[in-house]
């Protein structure tokens, strides 16, 4: 039996340098399903991306999440892993929060009305909008191509309504700020395009600009380039050549 023992020993280094090399592998594996590489944490990375959020003017990403949950392992593996949600998210300040990690993280829940989980929230500080759940779990589950419409639409609507805002104060260089924030988010939004060309033809018409309304029907046309049944930028147009005949 002596002789065999050299053998048997390598067989058993091998056997626990391979269960090594697992056990290594597998805090790799969930850091890549649940560390959220890329993502503030906590409190404190809420604090973070809540500043980041404020001062560039972008939205802010809010993950509320619990341990041991199944619906929290199927946000995170089917829809927050997925390579065009991942990338869409990877410019946004975004944050995840465990309520029951510290006193300040379940304060930071009660703060957001957050009471089940997990909750994914969508909001623009700068613009003071309040946050909306997107909830990807019902009746009949979303796809991922839907859960990242809703993310888009949510973020355009806030960007379009503020545009809006300031074009009925005839703040067209602020609308058309807030309209390019927009097309960062969605660059294939007909009615965004059309927004643009909303607030340059009110601008051209108040300064008598023939450039601004050059402008104005591109955006119009760019609008219908991306939906041709766009109704309100086919009208706009119609009246716009009209106006550039006068």
């Amino acid at each position: 039996m002596d002789r065999y023992n050299p053998f048997l020993r390598l067989i058993l280094l091998f056997i626990a340098a391979s269960g090594l090399l697992i056990n290594l592998a597998l805090p790799e594996r969930a850091s890549s399903y649940y560390g959220f590489p890329g993502w503030e944490s906590g409190a404190m990375g809420h604090e973070l991306a809540l500043t980041a959020a404020r001062e560039e003017e972008k939205p802010l990403i809010l993950y509320f999440h619990i341990d041991s949950s199944i619906w929290n392992d199927r946000m995170n593996d089917e829809y927050l892993t997925t390579y065009e949600v991942d990338r869409f998210l990877e410019d946004i300040p975004r944050v995840h929060i465990n309520p029951e990690e510290g006193d300040a993280e379940g304060a930071l829940a009660i703060q957001y009305g957050v009471n089940q989980y997990p909750a994914f929230l969508v909001l623009i500080p700068s613009l003071n909008t309040k946050p909306q759940r997107i909830h990807p779990f019902s009746d009949q589950d979303m796809t991922q191509e839907e859960f990242l419409h809703k993310i888009k639409e949510n973020i355009v609507y806030e960007y379009n309504n503020k545009a809006s805002e300031c074009v009925e104060k005839k703040d067209y260089v602020s609308a058309l700020k807030y309209l390019e924030l927009s097309l960062d988010y969605d660059p294939n939004n007909a009615y965004t395009y059309y927004a643009i060309g909303v607030a340059y033809n009110f601008q051209a018409s108040e300064k008598n600009d023939a450039k601004l309304l050059k402008k104005a029907e591109e955006n119009y046309l760019k609008a219908l380039e991306i939906d041709p049944s766009h109704e309100a930028s086919a009208e706009a147009l119609n009246n716009l050549k009209k106006q550039m005949k006068k």
